[in-house]
């Protein structure tokens, strides 16, 4: 594509038109013959982005920000950029979710999951699928960003048509729906797969970050979408699109009801019934196959699940991982942050074990306060010994933060406070080593990462390599 085709009123700036490879909004991903977009930073940032990309090879830099610099290519001044990303980025790759089967994921919990489970069914039903997700793997497009910017979402998008893939799958974080990340994406099938409390930090409330959830299913023509009514929102968005498909484990008139039985769980659905392996445990792991089913029949109702494809389903790194151990007990990695995720968790993990339950947690630096308090009290009244630690402090006082979890924790003495992450996780497996047959050790927070943000560095770490260099 030309600029002139574009951005039409450069034909008066410009006085030759310019051919472009690619478009991006981050600098570090320009190359020889972009266009560089620049709509974020102070003056002195910007200059910095703008010699970086000049030296990569940028032919165009747009800009909502007039700024006098000197520079080799030019420099457009455009007031209403912002407002224009989407329309600029589906201009440029030709609008390619219309050509695509598009499914996006939203929730506070279980959005990697069900993105994940639904990819793997597709891919075992012979579907072609392409899924963006921030695991780096084979078998996806990776992302840093839950959900990419509107550019790099496009470009993975076109990616996959071109491809000849029949959908794309990915999920959309409240961040991207707030900052219109997604905007001109056009969607062919939704999912809530949970709400309750997070981002706070970012929202400033619950209400407003409800408000960005609903927004996504108000702001956007869904074929169908799969919601999750066990929170006040999700009920909110079935009664407002009757044609939704809801899901519970809690009410049997669900258009999904996940009936959870200590022997076999059982997912009823509109288009067939269909027993879970034994092998899933977790209420949260059965809820978010259930989504995906939900998404799969909607999406395809002629075809049938083959009840022997749901054994084939493989959890993601850190998502209640079981890990092995030289001695005989149990040990969970899993990526639970939020009350509600620490809450399930522990649940399906007591439910499981008659023994002794251990719980290492922690919360994040310079992000939502007022939830340390209610996981402190969560993991109080579930677990038998606790053991605070580390998770990303980054610029905050560790102390200052395990002080505040603490506020939740009435009675303190099976809890201890080791701010190394290393030192906490062996504690705890020599602790599991000492306690009673069909104990169980929950690792919880930073699942499949492999670094500590901690005074605004970035510490390798990764709870699974410290389990082996004990074990």
């Amino acid at each position: 594509m030309n600029i002139y085709e574009l951005v039409p009123e450069t034909k008066k700036l410009i006085s030759e038109d310019i051919s472009l490879n690619s478009i991006s909004i981050n600098s570090k991903e320009i190359n020889k013959g972009d266009i560089f977009v620049s709509i974020d930073g102070s003056i002195k940032n910007r200059k910095l982005y703008y010699k970086e990309v000049v030296l990569k090879g940028a032919k165009v830099i747009l800009t909502n920000l007039e700024i006098n610099i000197e520079a080799s290519i030019p420099i457009i001044f455009i007031k209403d950029l912002k407002e224009r990303l989407s329309n600029l980025s589906n201009d440029f790759y030709n609008c390619p979710s219309k050509k695509i089967e598009v499914f996006g994921i939203t929730g506070t919990n279980g959005k990697s999951s069900v993105a994940s489970y639904l990819h793997q069914i597709m891919m075992l039903h012979g579907e072609k699928a392409g899924l963006i997700s921030n695991f780096d793997n084979k078998e996806s497009h990776y992302s840093k960003l839950t959900t990419p910017d509107v550019f790099l979402l496009n470009k993975i998008i076109k990616k996959c048509v071109e491809e000849k893939k029949q959908s794309i799958i990915f999920e959309v974080s409240s961040h991207a729906i707030h900052q219109k990340r997604v905007e001109g994406i056009e969607f062919d099938y939704g999912c809530l797969t949970s709400f309750s409390r997070d981002h706070l930090d970012y929202h400033g409330s619950i209400n407003e970050y409800s408000k960005v959830k609903e927004s996504f299913f108000e702001e956007n023509l869904f074929n169908n979408a799969v919601i999750n009514t066990e929170s006040n929102l999700g009920k909110k968005i079935v009664r407002q699109n009757k044609n939704f498909i809801s899901l519970s484990s809690l009410d049997k008139n669900a258009d999904i009801y996940l009936e959870i039985k200590k022997e076999i769980s059982t997912i009823h659905s509109p288009w067939l019934k269909i027993n879970l392996p034994k092998e899933i445990f977790a209420q949260h792991s059965m809820m978010n196959i259930a989504s995906s089913l939900g998404l799969f029949l909607a999406a395809s109702e002629t075809k049938k699940i083959k009840e022997t494809n749901l054994k084939k389903l493989k959890g993601l790194p850190g998502r209640l991982e079981l890990v092995k151990l030289k001695f005989d007990q149990s040990c969970y990695i899993d990526y639970a942050h939020t009350p509600e995720a620490l809450k399930i968790t522990l649940q399906s993990l007591r439910n499981k074990y008659a023994g002794a339950l251990i719980c290492i947690f922690g919360c994040g630096g310079e992000r939502d306060n007022g939830k340390r308090s209610l996981m402190g009290e969560i993991a109080a009244s579930m677990a038998d010994n606790i053991i605070i630690t580390n998770d990303n402090p980054r610029l905050e006082n560790p102390e200052k933060i395990s002080l505040e979890i603490l506020k939740g924790i009435k009675d303190k003495s099976k809890t201890e406070v080791i701010y190394d992450r290393t030192i906490a996780i062996k504690t705890g497996l020599n602790k599991l080593k000492n306690k009673e047959k069909d104990s169980v050790l929950l690792i919880a927070g930073k699942g499949h990462e492999s670094f500590q943000e901690i005074s605004g560095k970035f510490i390798k770490s990764n709870d699974f390599d410290i389990i082996r260099s004990h074990n």
